[in-house]
Protein backbone atom coordinates (compact mmCIF):
# COMPACT_ATOMS: atom_id res chain seq x y z
CA UNK A 1 0.00 0.00 0.00
CA UNK A 2 1.34 3.32 -1.06
CA UNK A 3 1.39 6.25 1.30
CA UNK A 4 1.13 9.60 -0.35
CA UNK A 5 1.17 11.46 2.98
CA UNK A 6 4.22 12.26 4.90
CA UNK A 7 4.35 11.02 8.50
CA UNK A 8 3.76 14.55 9.81
CA UNK A 9 0.65 15.00 7.61
CA UNK A 10 -0.59 11.55 8.58
CA UNK A 11 -0.36 12.46 12.30
CA UNK A 12 -2.19 15.72 11.60
CA UNK A 13 -5.01 13.88 9.80
CA UNK A 14 -5.38 11.36 12.65
CA UNK A 15 -5.34 14.21 15.20
CA UNK A 16 -7.97 16.08 13.19
CA UNK A 17 -10.12 12.92 12.96
CA UNK A 18 -9.91 12.32 16.72
CA UNK A 19 -10.70 15.97 17.45
CA UNK A 20 -13.81 15.75 15.22
CA UNK A 21 -14.95 12.61 17.09
CA UNK A 22 -14.37 14.36 20.40
CA UNK A 23 -16.33 17.44 19.28
CA UNK A 24 -19.27 15.32 18.05
CA UNK A 25 -19.27 13.37 21.33
CA UNK A 26 -19.17 16.55 23.44
CA UNK A 27 -21.93 18.25 21.39
CA UNK A 28 -24.14 15.14 21.64
CA UNK A 29 -23.55 14.90 25.39
CA UNK A 30 -24.29 18.59 25.94
CA UNK A 31 -27.49 18.37 23.86
CA UNK A 32 -28.61 15.35 25.90
CA UNK A 33 -27.94 17.23 29.15
CA UNK A 34 -29.89 20.26 27.90
CA UNK A 35 -32.85 18.09 26.87
CA UNK A 36 -32.83 16.30 30.25
CA UNK A 37 -32.74 19.64 32.09
CA UNK A 38 -35.78 20.86 30.15
CA UNK A 39 -37.60 17.61 30.89
CA UNK A 40 -36.68 17.82 34.58
CA UNK A 41 -37.93 21.38 35.14
CA UNK A 42 -41.72 20.60 35.12
CA UNK A 43 -41.33 17.70 37.53
CA UNK A 44 -39.19 19.83 39.86
CA UNK A 45 -41.80 22.59 39.86
CA UNK A 46 -44.59 20.04 40.42
CA UNK A 47 -42.79 18.37 43.33
CA UNK A 48 -42.05 21.74 44.93
CA UNK A 49 -45.75 22.67 44.64
CA UNK A 50 -46.79 19.32 46.13
CA UNK A 51 -44.31 19.75 48.98
CA UNK A 52 -45.76 23.20 49.79
CA UNK A 53 -49.31 21.83 49.65
CA UNK A 54 -48.54 18.91 51.93
CA UNK A 55 -46.73 21.16 54.40
CA UNK A 56 -49.66 23.60 54.45
CA UNK A 57 -52.13 20.79 55.05
CA UNK A 58 -49.95 19.34 57.79
CA UNK A 59 -49.64 22.69 59.53
CA UNK A 60 -53.39 23.35 59.28
CA UNK A 61 -54.21 19.91 60.70
CA UNK A 62 -51.70 20.43 63.51
CA UNK A 63 -53.21 23.83 64.22
CA UNK A 64 -56.71 22.39 64.29
CA UNK A 65 -55.72 19.57 66.61
CA UNK A 66 -53.76 21.92 68.87
CA UNK A 67 -56.64 24.37 69.13
CA UNK A 68 -59.11 21.61 69.90
CA UNK A 69 -56.96 19.63 72.29
CA UNK A 70 -59.71 18.25 74.51
CA UNK A 71 -59.98 15.14 76.52
CA UNK A 72 -61.32 12.38 74.21
CA UNK A 73 -63.85 11.21 76.80
CA UNK A 74 -65.23 14.75 77.11
CA UNK A 75 -65.47 14.97 73.33
CA UNK A 76 -67.33 11.65 73.17
CA UNK A 77 -69.75 12.80 75.89
CA UNK A 78 -70.45 16.02 73.98
CA UNK A 79 -71.07 14.10 70.76
CA UNK A 80 -73.39 11.68 72.56
CA UNK A 81 -75.41 14.56 74.03
CA UNK A 82 -75.68 16.18 70.59
CA UNK A 83 -76.82 12.91 69.07
CA UNK A 84 -79.32 12.46 71.88
CA UNK A 85 -80.74 15.91 71.27
CA UNK A 86 -80.94 15.45 67.52
CA UNK A 87 -82.43 11.96 67.59
CA UNK A 88 -86.20 11.97 67.57
CA UNK A 89 -86.69 8.50 68.96
CA UNK A 90 -88.74 8.41 72.15
CA UNK A 91 -87.69 4.90 73.09
CA UNK A 92 -84.30 3.76 74.23
CA UNK A 93 -82.24 2.65 71.25
CA UNK A 94 -80.95 -0.90 71.06
CA UNK A 95 -77.38 -1.54 70.12
CA UNK A 96 -76.73 -3.32 66.84
CA UNK A 97 -74.56 -5.85 68.65
CA UNK A 98 -77.48 -6.61 70.99
CA UNK A 99 -79.75 -7.26 67.98
CA UNK A 100 -77.19 -9.58 66.42
CA UNK A 101 -76.65 -11.40 69.73
CA UNK A 102 -80.42 -11.81 70.12
CA UNK A 103 -80.76 -13.29 66.62
CA UNK A 104 -77.86 -15.68 67.16
CA UNK A 105 -79.24 -16.79 70.52
CA UNK A 106 -82.59 -17.64 68.90
CA UNK A 107 -81.14 -19.80 66.12
CA UNK A 108 -81.04 -23.56 66.55
CA UNK A 109 -78.30 -26.03 65.64
CA UNK A 110 -79.70 -26.65 62.16
CA UNK A 111 -79.41 -23.00 61.09
CA UNK A 112 -76.20 -21.58 59.62
CA UNK A 113 -76.35 -17.78 59.33
CA UNK A 114 -74.10 -16.36 56.63
CA UNK A 115 -75.14 -12.70 56.60
CA UNK A 116 -76.91 -10.22 58.86
CA UNK A 117 -77.46 -6.70 57.58
CA UNK A 118 -79.13 -3.89 59.50
CA UNK A 119 -80.43 -0.73 57.89
CA UNK A 120 -82.58 2.20 58.92
CA UNK A 121 -85.29 3.62 56.69
CA UNK A 122 -86.60 7.20 56.53
CA UNK A 123 -89.05 6.62 59.38
CA UNK A 124 -86.25 5.48 61.69
CA UNK A 125 -87.21 1.81 61.88
CA UNK A 126 -84.45 -0.76 61.89
CA UNK A 127 -84.80 -3.34 59.13
CA UNK A 128 -82.77 -6.50 59.55
CA UNK A 129 -82.08 -9.03 56.82
CA UNK A 130 -80.80 -12.49 57.75
CA UNK A 131 -79.61 -14.97 55.15
CA UNK A 132 -78.17 -18.41 55.51
CA UNK A 133 -78.78 -22.13 55.09
CA UNK A 134 -81.12 -24.37 57.08
CA UNK A 135 -80.28 -28.07 57.33
CA UNK A 136 -83.95 -29.03 57.32
CA UNK A 137 -87.28 -27.33 56.70
CA UNK A 138 -88.28 -28.01 60.33
CA UNK A 139 -85.20 -26.16 61.63
CA UNK A 140 -86.14 -23.16 59.48
CA UNK A 141 -89.77 -23.06 60.63
CA UNK A 142 -88.66 -23.46 64.26
CA UNK A 143 -86.22 -20.52 63.87
CA UNK A 144 -88.97 -18.44 62.23
CA UNK A 145 -91.41 -19.22 65.08
CA UNK A 146 -88.76 -18.40 67.71
CA UNK A 147 -88.18 -15.01 66.10
CA UNK A 148 -91.94 -14.31 66.03
CA UNK A 149 -92.57 -15.48 69.62
CA UNK A 150 -89.66 -13.54 71.11
CA UNK A 151 -91.36 -10.15 70.78
CA UNK A 152 -88.19 -8.27 69.87
CA UNK A 153 -89.26 -7.95 66.25
CA UNK A 154 -92.59 -6.54 65.10
CA UNK A 155 -92.43 -8.18 61.69
CA UNK A 156 -90.84 -11.49 60.75
CA UNK A 157 -91.09 -12.21 57.03
CA UNK A 158 -89.95 -15.61 55.75
CA UNK A 159 -90.81 -16.15 52.08
CA UNK A 160 -92.59 -19.40 51.22
CA UNK A 161 -89.97 -20.06 48.55
CA UNK A 162 -87.46 -20.77 51.33
CA UNK A 163 -89.58 -23.71 52.48
CA UNK A 164 -89.60 -25.51 49.12
CA UNK A 165 -86.45 -27.54 49.71
CA UNK A 166 -86.55 -30.11 52.49
CA UNK A 167 -82.79 -30.10 53.20
CA UNK A 168 -80.06 -27.48 52.86
CA UNK A 169 -82.56 -24.72 52.11
CA UNK A 170 -81.18 -21.26 51.55
CA UNK A 171 -83.28 -18.60 53.24
CA UNK A 172 -83.56 -14.87 53.66
CA UNK A 173 -85.66 -13.55 56.57
CA UNK A 174 -86.60 -9.88 56.84
CA UNK A 175 -87.19 -8.50 60.34
CA UNK A 176 -88.37 -5.15 61.65
CA UNK A 177 -87.22 -4.16 65.15
CA UNK A 178 -90.08 -3.59 67.58
CA UNK A 179 -89.60 -0.20 69.25
CA UNK A 180 -91.31 -0.51 72.59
Amino acid sequence: MLNFLTPDNRRAVIKEYLSRDLVVLLVSLSLAVIVLIFLFIPSAIFSKYNNKTVNNQLESSRGASMSKSQDPTELIKKINTMVGILSDSKSSPILMSDMITKIISLKNKGILISNISISKDNKGTENISISGVAKTRDNLTEFNNDLKNDGTFSTVDLPISALIKNTNAQFSIKLVYNKK
